[in-house]
């Protein structure tokens, strides 16, 4: 059985949409998330005032005959634990982000709660460096599939934008909240345009930072060359309209946006952290820069606005990549595999 809530970010939802079979049942701990374009069958528990207790009582209605209790949030974990009855809990993270997020599903883990899965193996290590059982941490890659023929949906979207074939188009992916580069992306995005006029920036994807980041691009005095199209145009279509992606973040925010690039065959520009690395290694997937280092960012996005057979080359090798990587039927028996684990009790 898989939890979820309000809280479930739009990265874990997707997921959770990609591998979760039909038939197996989604609850979710009050309201159903909203998020586009996860659309699963759900069933939902009452809850107040954040109560674990609360939820538990609808949660063990719902169980039945379930081996394992699968949360998609340390919140959803808190509340699995109350009904979960000797079922063991699996606790999948998108990122380690949130400091309080973060507490809640490592002391979770020291106290064999449930096990743990992050995306990467970087982030896996920072997780044993903190002390964690190794046979209770493992990697979940994000599940997405690689892109076919996007000529259709890049002509579309980049009508509709207003664009021809001569303008640079960069998307930068991800949720809008603090942290995740998108301001860093603005800044990259002017310090280009000084140089060359073919550059354009958009957001394919919505977020609580959406109104900081728009008032932000307001002040670089291109703001009429940067699109905001979530609840627009889907996501998909606006990474196939685009030529490269571009990920500064400071932290780490999850790499899912990433995979979803990558499997577009998008060049990556992306600040130098080690999940990020990790996915689209520099100069074979990806432009990598220091981060915070805004010049070395924006002398990369200029090379790959110039240099046509690398931007190209990249883009393969990414696109190779996702599909060895990120492919849902690998990663959907990585997720059985690690279910069969916790199961029997032994690390995989």
């Amino acid at each position: 059985m898989h939890i979820i809530g309000a809280e479930t970010s739009a990265d874990m939802l997707c997921d959770l949409d990609a591998l979760a079979a039909e038939n197996e049942t989604i609850v979710s701990i009050g309201p159903r998330p909203r998020c586009e374009p996860f659309s699963r069958k759900t069933q939902s528990v009452r809850t107040m005032l954040a109560s674990g207790a609360v939820a538990a009582m609808g949660l063990r209605r719902l169980v039945g005959n379930a081996d394992i209790l699968h949360a998609w949030s340390p919140q959803a974990a808190s509340a699995a634990q109350w009904s979960a009855k000797g079922r063991p809990i699996v606790l999948s993270m998108g990122h380690l982000r949130k400091v309080h997020e973060a507490d809640i599903a490592i002391s979770g883990c020291f106290d064999g709660l449930w096990v743990l899965t992050v995306p990467t193996a970087p982030q896996r290590q920072v997780l044993i460096t903190l002390g964690l059982d190794p046979g209770k941490v493992f990697v979940l890659p994000p599940a997405t599939e690689t892109a076919g023929d996007i000529s259709a949906p890049r002509a579309s979207v980049r009508s509709e934008l207003g664009l021809d074939e001569d303008c640079f188009l960069l998307a930068a992916g991800g949720e809008m909240v603090h942290a995740n580069g998108h301001k860093q992306a603005c800044w990259v995005h002017a310090m280009t345009r000084i140089l060359t006029d073919r550059t354009r920036l958009v957001f394919p994807s919505d977020g609580p930072a959406r109104r900081a980041i728009e008032t932000f691009a307001r002040t670089t005095g291109y703001a009429d060359e940067v699109f905001f199209t979530a609840g627009e145009i889907p996501p998909t279509d606006v990474l196939a309209a685009s030529d490269a992606a571009v990920f500064l973040q400071r932290q780490d925010c999850g790499v899912r946006p990433i995979a979803e690039a990558m499997a577009c065959g998008l060049p990556v520009l992306a600040a130098d952290r080690p999940e990020i690395a990790h996915c689209a290694p520099d100069r074979q997937a990806a432009l990598l820069s220091p981060p915070g280092d805004m010049r070395h960012a924006a002398d990369n996005l200029l090379t790959l606005i110039k240099d046509s057979e690398l931007r190209q080359s990249l883009g393969r090798r990414a696109a190779n990549l996702a599909a060895e990587e990120f492919d849902p039927d690998r990663t959907r028996a990585k997720l059985h595999a690690i279910y069969s684990s916790v199961l029997s009790g032994h690390s995989c």
